[in-house]
């Protein structure tokens, strides 16, 4: 069995906040892909609240969830 990554919204660089598309302006869902796809590397199965670089900041758009082992799409990988 071969197992690949496939080219989604949800691996793009043009995904921002709430699911919209900043290349085409547009809200887009997570099985959508286009041919502007850019990829980007983004959650592991390690990825969690814990490792986010918004972790018990303002920037955390969830803070009242945010905790050990939760994981939402606004993640962004922590740089320390």
């Amino acid at each position: 069995m071969s197992i690949r990554t496939n080219n989604t919204c949800l691996n793009c660089e043009n995904l921002i906040n709430n699911l919209t598309c900043s290349k085409h302006d547009t809200q887009v869902d997570v099985f959508n892909v286009c041919d502007s796809h850019s990829f980007k590397e983004v959650f592991t199965r390690d990825s969690n609240c814990t490792n986010c670089s918004s972790f018990h900041m303002d920037s955390c758009g969830h803070p009242e969830s945010a905790s050990h082992g939760m994981l939402c799409f606004d993640w962004q990988p922590s740089l320390s």
